[in-house]
């Protein structure tokens, strides 16, 4: 019996060649192609979520930003003043005016090289005798003996003019030449970097420095000593800047370049502007007026000169302006106030001021150090080896009068600024005198002036100098293991109560950076002043 065969397409065999293509719709155009239909696909089924997997993430995630937190709020607590300076840095684009220069700051330098060997400062609470500079024995590792001491192998140095003056403390390189050369070491040096970390940890919100430093935040009283000039910013922080500026630290350059640009803006608004120039005294209090004048004028003259930054220049040349103007115009001197009958010791910080001035090329009227030059003859004794607080009517200069060796430090230095040469005899007789008086453990003030004098003097009698006076102020800083008081000095100074501890402190540091921070007087003859 024959089945019959329904009609059902066969399966082409894959061998085969694929059918025709369906004739084209000629009422379509001739790009147009037909396409396969569009599936689109049943999404699956959702997963269960882990729950325990997402619980350990966001515990990790949690554990990791809080110690980031943590680590954040550890920072700003050690240095409030660290939110303010971020907070200036993220602002500074926006707010030119809150900068003293217009281009940004420039990456810190290291101020000296840590490879150096540091000793360990010693406890200051030992006696140290300064009778003979062979009872100071100290263990340095002192590696820089060993560098150049060649100051013509620094370049610019052997051609160093008054604009430049301050070139030496201004790099590495010609800081250690000069610390090789003039009796510099690696613990001096650890010591000026530690004061001047101890004064970083006391400069005030608003960037000023007090007498007062005990009321700091950090402090909270743990350094004692504070001075009675509370009411004195402007010269605290005149003192503070000094040392800074001393070390080669400016507002554009160095370690403490943000501590240097909020001191110098604090300076610059607390000042006042009169007909007479920049008054920088601030709210005067007592007798501190005039040496506060001085002390912020050589800070911006100083600052002018190492920057060349032209908001510091007018505010320096207007400072100038106002020492010039207070100046006793028959003595000669300056005292507590403009136009007073001068004495030797506010006078001593004018006449450097206006030295200062001198070396960053500002317009000083030379009839100013002449007066200033009949004001010394006025004030000096023993033919002009030594030097009286006040002139004397009754005493002539050619006789012994109540001279101090503090105001023959004082006098001397400003004669070697006005112009005496090592020739001169009475400069000799001076050197050799503060040779014999050697440094005093308690009379810092005088250290300071006859440490500069000696300095430019040079020879045997700075040798023997530098080697007692050097040793003393490394052993007498509070070390490291003293706390918050770490880095500073104690008062030791018959009117250092004034300043207390911050004076005290920035004296010692000036004193320590003496082997850079001016050169030598009689190493060019370019330095001293001409008038």
């Amino acid at each position: 019996m024959s089945s019959e065969r329904k009609d059902v397409p066969e399966t082409q065999p894959a061998s085969a060649s694929p059918p025709p293509l369906p004739p084209r719709d000629a009422s379509k155009p001739h790009w147009f192609k037909s396409r396969p239909p569009i599936v689109v696909a049943t999404p699956a089924a959702p997963r269960s979520a882990n729950w325990s997997r997402l619980a350990v993430v966001l515990f990790v995630s949690f554990l990791f930003h809080t110690g980031v937190l943590g680590l954040c709020a550890l920072i700003v607590l050690h240095d409030p003043q660290l939110v303010e300076q971020i907070y200036t840095i993220i602002t500074y684009r926006d707010d030119p005016t809150a900068t003293i220069i217009e281009p940004p700051l420039q990456q810190p330098e290291e101020i000296r090289d840590d490879s150096l060997p540091v000793a360990e400062l010693v406890d200051s609470g030992s006696e140290l005798a300064l009778d003979e500079p062979g009872e100071i024995e100290l263990d340095l590792s002192d590696d820089l003996g060993q560098l150049v001491t060649d100051l013509s192998e620094i370049p610019g140095i052997p051609e160093m003019k008054v604009a430049v003056e301050t070139s030496g403390r201004m790099s590495v390189q010609a800081k250690r030449a000069l610390m090789a050369r003039y009796g510099g070491n690696a613990a001096s040096e650890a010591a000026v970097a530690l004061g001047l970390k101890w004064l970083k940890h006391h400069q005030m919100a608003d960037g000023s420095w007090s007498f007062n430093h005990s009321k700091h935040p950090q402090c909270k009283g743990a350094c004692s000593q504070d001075g009675s000039f509370a009411a004195c910013p402007t010269g605290a922080t005149g003192m503070a800047l000094l040392a800074f500026l001393g070390g080669g630290h400016t507002h554009q350059k160095g370690e403490h370049q943000r501590s240097v640009k909020r001191g110098l803006d604090f300076l610059l608004k607390a000042a006042k502007p009169t007909t007479a120039g920049l008054d920088l005294r601030g709210n005067v209090t007592s007798n501190e007026g005039m040496y506060v004048q001085g002390i912020c004028t050589i800070a911006l003259c100083e600052s002018a000169a190492m920057t060349r930054d032209p908001r510091i220049r007018n505010a320096a040349e207007r400072a100038v302006e106002f020492i010039a103007k207070a100046q006793n115009q028959n003595g000669g001197g300056w005292r507590y106030s403009p136009g007073d009958a001068g004495d030797l010791s506010v006078s001593g910080w004018q006449i450097m001021a206006l030295k200062s001035g001198y070396s960053a090329k500002l317009k000083i009227d030379p009839p100013t150090f002449r007066k200033a030059e009949k004001f010394l003859n006025a004030t000096q004794s023993h033919g002009g080896s030594r030097y009286m607080y006040t002139p004397d009517p009754n005493v002539s200069g050619d006789v012994e009068g109540p001279a101090t060796p503090t105001m023959t430090a004082v006098g001397l230095l400003c004669r070697m600024y006005l112009g005496w040469n090592p020739q001169n005899q009475q400069l000799a007789k001076g050197v050799a005198y503060l040779d014999q008086v050697k440094p005093q453990p308690n009379n810092m003030y005088f250290n300071y002036y006859a440490t500069q004098v000696m300095h430019h003097w040079g020879g045997e009698e700075w040798t023997r100098w530098n080697s007692v006076m050097r040793d003393h102020l490394v052993r007498t800083q509070h070390p490291v293991t003293d706390g918050h008081l770490a880095g500073s000095w104690d008062i030791a100074d018959p009117h250092g109560g004034g300043g207390g501890r911050l004076y005290m402190t920035c004296l010692s540091i000036m004193t320590l950076e003496v082997y850079y921070r001016h050169l030598p007087i009689y190493s060019s003859e370019n330095i001293r002043i001409e008038y």
